[in-house]
This record gives structure tokens, C-alpha cells and sequence, in this order.
């Protein structure tokens, strides 16, 4: 039962937990969808990366290292936050070889190709929000999108969607916002203390420059003020969720998602199911004092939100151990590989600690 298993039901909790029971023991299919938006180049928004030259290679190396174990386009294994703990894409390899769960990248606009096996469903990398033309084929890359969910719910029975976006918490405000959300100082970041003054004259200089008064159109709020990962999430998302339940992997970002997607549904006089939805995160991002998804959560509808009990109190290794500073939250899809990888093999917080301490062994030594 969802009682014994490592994971925190944080908002819509009896929803949660049915879900969770139905989907303990059956198979799951992660998907990271990774995107560039240029508005991750405006200063103090980003810590993922090391450096901010780093930070545009950041979802390429994160689709390398799920592929083949390190990064390909970049020094040091993975993308690292600039105080040293390694990037959260640790967790998601740990999770997914736990748990030997299957997995496919979708470049939804990246600046930087990957080098590795992807669906490319994008036509180019965001632009900067600030210019009101973020993401203009922001209806094509969501019809693909649709598609390609209706090709993949058929291989598992539910889909686990994760996303790697630097700079995505600041388009997620900037979209909660643009569809009528109270979202200022509630979105998460890749640093300890998130950077809300910044993140919300950015957002409001965005809405301005797109001429959005919300609540916007969704897709038209998209392509003014969002990035690609928005549109091709919400399209695979909608494509497979006639098949399947699907498990949205993030905070922030994929809360935002989620209003997207409530908005797609109202907008076509329909609802969207909670109980075939969920928002999956780690403890770290349901717990961060400097934000709040499940308040966030709560204005969206009764969509469950769960979380990872994954702690790194105890890890062998102090570049981990920097994690329960907050220094590193969520990103990759981690927190909701790590509870597919619960719900799907039965593992504890323990072996999945252990499981992310060999990788980081592998690559560090």
C-alpha cells in the first residue's frame, strides 16, 4: 500500500494515494523532455550549471548522461551547481537503473544538439521572454507533441514526464501569471534562496513586451512569455492521456504544465481528470522555505502533488550532503523517477540513496 513506500503525499492527499495504489507494481516510461530558453542568459536567474557558458550546454548533458552515464559536450560527468553538488540528473539514472525503467529524451529546442539518441519535436531554442517572442511556433512543437503521446502511451501503463530547462522556473512564473495565477515569490529555483524580485520584474517586463493581459489565451501565453518545453509537454501530455495516467516529473515547471494543461482543457470545454494527473517532485521542492508549489497546486485544482522521501542527511559523499542545504532541488524528472522507481520495484529511500551514491562513485570516484 502507498503507506509503506518512500514517498510524501503533499497536496490532494486521498487522490494520491489511489493513484499510487494503482499504479504500485505497474509499468512506467520516463520521458525528459529538455529545452534551451535564451532568458536563462539574464544574470542572477540560474544556478544550473557551473558556470553561465555551462548552463546552455546543461539539457544536452543531461540527456547524454542518462544515455551513456556522463555528459559528452561537457567537462565533469554532469551539470553541477556552482557551489559544487552535482546537477539532480544523478538521481534520475539511479532511478531508472534501480528500477530498470525504460526512458526516451524528446529535444523539444535546444541550443545545443545532443549527442545522443533524441526525438527532436522543436524547431529551434526559446527565445528571451523579455522580448514577448518566446517560443512563436509554440502551437506547432504542442500539436507534435500530441502525437508523439498518443505513440508512446501505448508502450507502459503510465507515462513519467520530466523536463530539463535552465532558467524554466522563471518562464514557469512568467506563464502561471500570464494565465491568471497568483505565482509571484511561490516558484522554486536552482538556488538556495530563489531570486523572486528578479524572477517577477523579469515576468511582468515579459507580459508587457508579449501585450498579455491574463488570463491569456494558453498557447498564446506560451508563445509570448513561456519556452518549448512548455508546448511539447502539455501536447504529449494531452496525446497520451486518453491511454493512460500520467505523472508530471518536476516542481515548479511542471506545476506551471499543469495550469497549462487545465487551461488547454477549459479552453475545449472539457476537464482534465485528477485522478489520471499528478504532479511528482522531490522532498526538497515540496519543503523549500523560499517557495510554495503546493500552494501553487492548490490554486490549480485537486491535482495530487507528490514527493520523494529521497534525503541526502546521511550520503557518503559532501557534495551530496549539499542537497538538504537546498543548494540543488529538482530537475531531470528526478523526484518522480524516484517514486516511479519506488512504485515500480518496491525500493526504500535507503537503496535509492545508495543506488545515486554509485553513480556519483562512477563519475567522481
Amino acid at each position: 500500500m502507498a503507506r509503506d513506500l518512500p514517498v510524501l503525499f503533499c497536496y490532494a492527499q486521498a487522490r494520491g494515494r489511489a493513484l499510487v495504489d494503482r499504479l504500485q507494481g505497474k509499468r512506467p516510461l520516463f520521458v525528459c523532455v529538455v529545452a534551451h530558453t535564451d532568458t536563462v542568459e539574464i544574470p542572477g536567474l540560474s544556478a544550473a550549471g557551473a558556470t553561465p557558458e555551462l548552463r546552455t550546454y546543461t539539457p544536452a548533458a543531461d540527456a547524454e548522461a542518462l544515455f551513456y552515464g556522463r555528459a559528452r559536450c561537457i567537462p565533469g560527468g554532469v551539470p553541477a551547481n556552482p557551489l559544487g553538488p552535482p546537477g539532480p540528473v544523478l538521481i534520475t539514472m539511479a532511478a531508472l537503473r534501480l528500477a530498470s525503467i525504460p526512458f526516451f529524451v524528446v529535444d523539444a529546442g535546444c541550443r545545443v544538439a545532443p549527442d545522443a539518441p533524441v526525438i527532436a519535436l522543436g524547431e529551434g531554442p526559446g527565445g528571451n521572454i523579455t522580448t514577448g517572442e518566446a517560443v512563436p511556433e509554440s502551437r506547432r512543437i504542442f500539436e507534435r507533441g500530441v502525437a508523439l503521446g498518443r505513440a508512446l502511451a501505448p508502450l507502459a501503463d503510465y507515462l513519467v514526464v520530466g523536463e530539463s530547462v535552465p532558467g524554466g522556473t522563471t518562464t514557469a512564473l512568467a506563464l502561471l501569471l500570464a494565465l491568471g495565477y497568483d505565482a509571484e515569490g511561490k516558484v522554486s529555483s536552482s538556488m538556495a534562496a530563489g531570486p523572486h524580485d528578479l524572477k517577477v520584474a523579469v515576468a511582468r517586463r515579459a507580459l508587457a513586451a508579449a501585450g498579455i493581459r491574463p488570463p491569456s489565451d494558453p498557447l498564446r501565453a506560451v508563445a509570448g512569455v513561456g519556452d518549448p518545453m512548455q508546448a511539447a509537454v502539455a501536447g504529449l501530455v494531452l496525446g497520451a492521456l486518453h491511454q493512460v495516467p500520467v505523472v508530471l516529473a518536476g516542481g515548479s515547471q511542471m506545476a506551471a504544465v499543469l495550469a497549462l494543461l487545465v487551461g488547454l482543457a477549459r479552453q475545449r470545454g472539457q476537464a482534465l481528470d485528477p485522478d489520471q494527473v499528478a504532479v511528482a517532485t522531490t522532498r526538497w521542492v515540496a519543503t523549500d522555505p523560499a517557495s510554495d508549489v503546493a500552494g501553487l497546486m492548490a490554486q490549480i485544482g485537486d491535482f495530487p502533488l507528490l514527493a520523494s522521501a529521497l534525503s541526502f542527511a546521511e550520503a557518503r559523499h559532501a557534495p551530496l550532503r549539499r542537497y538538504e542545504e537546498y543548494l540543488v532541488k529538482e530537475g531531470v524528472g528526478a523526484g518522480g523517477a524516484a517514486v516511479a522507481a519506488a512504485l515500480r520495484a518496491g525500493c526504500s529511500a535507503t537503496d535509492l540513496l545508495r543506488a545515486v551514491e554509485r553513480v556519483y562513485e562512477e563519475l567522481f570516484g
